[in-house]
């Protein structure tokens, strides 16, 4: 007996005319995530500059001033403000801080390649999947929308002396982990979002689908990064093949002809066809955050916050006239 996948409703076809009547009335919600407040021009970012619970309150009123709903907040394994020992009480009152200044959270990222379901090491692996348990209280306490998961990897395209992980046990890892965690999402009430990166690993759509559909839980689905998948695809085919799997979108923009990491660009400036994208968010019935994963430039650095800001509102079609602009001093 075949049992039916919750996630197996198949991504609408761009004839589905009911679909697309009601793209003008989905949710679309407005976040970035908080490295871009950072003081320091490094791709990624970085945290570092979160000493206290008054830091995030400034990013929060910040991030609100621009016009932002959400703010992705960042989890270390250790150090820093938020971690994976942060005890609940700072919790609740983080919570509270964001919801002072009108600010929703999207997923809780973790610190990416910090933990791993795919490593040839199982204790490895084991700790990988209490990272992701851990995160998912930690997100449950803050009312967080769910958890960014990184499995691993199968190489770097960063990093050619990165030691290599045979694909098809990654697949088998990376599938057993997410089984092993489902139960906990669903008591937790903590999506677990699977994002596609350059980790030479979910290289295509239609792979990301079937992990998703073999996890077998509505509590697994896909943060969707549009610039991640630009260098040898098209987002706006990712999201019509993913359907509902996909429950957020990071907002990246990437030029191609550099084909490096030097090639990740402000929105608007590179190679993601943002009319397509957001065409196909709407034809396959999207809600939810589309959070701008930016950084400072090098040069008076938070001016990639207004731009950002701006860029979205083109892209979205929501400028968000009624919220107070601050300029950078």
């Amino acid at each position: 007996m075949t049992q039916r996948n919750p996630n197996a409703d198949t991504a609408a076809s761009p004839g589905d005319s009911r679909r697309e009547s009601q793209g003008n009335s989905l949710d679309w919600r407005k976040a970035i995530v908080i490295r871009a407040f950072a003081q320091s021009p490094d791709f990624l970012g970085s945290t570092v500059f979160l000493h206290s619970l008054e830091d995030y309150r400034a990013v929060f009123r910040r991030a609100r001033s621009l016009g932002f709903q959400g703010v992705q907040l960042y989890l270390e394994i250790s150090g820093g403000v938020l971690n994976l020992s942060t005890p609940g009480a700072a919790l609740e009152e983080l919570a509270a801080l964001a919801r002072a200044e009108g600010v929703q959270f999207p997923s809780l990222e973790i610190a990416p390649l910090q933990y791993s379901f795919t490593s040839d090491d199982p204790s490895e692996r084991r700790r990988g999947k209490e990272v992701v348990a851990r995160a998912m209280e930690i997100a449950r306490g803050l009312g967080c929308s769910g958890v960014l998961v990184i499995p691993g990897y199968v190489g770097k395209m960063w990093d050619p002396g990165t030691d290599q992980v045979s694909y098809d046990h990654a697949y088998d890892r990376t599938l057993e982990a997410l089984r092993e965690l489902a139960p906990a999402a669903e008591r937790l009430r903590v999506p677990m979002l699977v994002e596609p990166i350059w980790n030479m690993f979910l290289l295509s759509p239609l792979e990301m689908r079937r992990l998703v559909d073999e996890v077998g839980s509505p509590w697994c689905g896909v943060l969707l990064d549009t610039g991640n998948v630009t260098l040898c695809g098209f987002a706006e085919q990712w999201i019509r093949i993913l359907g509902s799997r996909v429950r957020e979108i990071h907002m990246k923009d990437f030029r191609r002809q550099v084909g490096t990491i030097n090639g990740f660009a402000p929105l608007l400036a590179g190679d993601v066809n943002w009319p397509a994208v957001t065409a196909a968010a709407r034809v396959v019935g999207f809600s939810g955050f589309w959070t701008a994963e930016q950084f400072p430039y090098p040069h008076h650095g938070q001016t990639i916050l207004e731009h950002t800001s701006l860029a979205m509102d083109r892209i979205l079609g929501c400028v968000a006239s009624s919220h107070k602009q601050t300029q950078e001093v």
